[in-house]
């Protein structure tokens, strides 16, 4: 589970301790890498979250917490650094042989805490993660011929319990023209989606949503 912070490693080691909360790896905007908390223990980094069929009230111990640092909380199309998501990219594909972790597993706090959490942002290179080939891509000709918002989000693994957030969520990653950058840092730690939230495009996001969903059903036959 891929998250950010603002801070340098050494501010957020002092805010996850003040908070009993960790995370396995922190990496800094110069791509240096901080074992935190050992692979094989668990970090208590997602917090309340689920994914697909994921069992349990938390994701904390079935998965592994990698803290990347972005100034201005992944907003922004350059809010990351090239040397800190190569490092993001070969520690993933590192996690993956390992752990024999499958590809529709890598994902951003967001995602599994869609009510919650706001980052990695928008602005995180999620297609970089595919041109490393530790993460698939969809493709917009291979679509999930239905109209069912709820149904494609959750095959993709959003918890749906509030719409509003699984669509914010599922901008944030793969349709970012429809979330706002917020300069108010706290204020979005406060308020990670908009409470009201809908698509400005409805055509385009239910045509991405379809092709998502069916990049993941097939990710997850292999």
């Amino acid at each position: 589970i891929i998250h950010c912070s603002k801070s340098t490693p050494e501010q957020q080691l002092e805010v996850l301790d003040k908070n009993k909360l960790s995370v396995h790896y922190i990496i800094d905007l110069k791509g240096k890498v901080t074992a935190v908390v050992p692979e094989d223990k668990v970090a208590y980094h997602a917090g309340l979250s689920r994914w697909k069929d994921s069992q349990g009230i938390s994701l904390n111990g079935s998965s592994i917490g990698i803290e990347v640092q972005s100034p201005d909380m992944g907003q922004k199309h350059k809010s990351y650094t090239t040397a800190s998501i190569t490092k993001v990219c070969i520690l993933i594909a590192y996690l993956i042989k390992k752990y024999k972790i499958r590809r529709e597993n890598i994902l951003g706090h967001s995602d599994v805490a869609p009510t919650r959490k706001p980052d990695p942002g928008a602005g995180f290179p999620w297609r970089k993660l595919y041109q490393h080939d530790v993460l698939f891509w969809y493709h917009k000709s291979m679509r999930i011929r239905s109209d069912d918002e709820k149904e494609l989000l959750e095959i993709i693994g959003y918890d749906t319990s509030v719409i509003e957030a699984a669509r914010y969520a599922f901008c944030r990653r793969f349709l970012t023209e429809e979330v706002t950058v917020e300069e108010d840092l706290q204020y979005l730690v406060d308020h990670p989606y908009p409470l009201d939230f809908k698509p400005q495009d409805m055509e385009t996001y239910m045509t991405r949503l379809q092709s998502v969903a069916s990049a993941f059903e097939e990710e997850r036959k292999k």
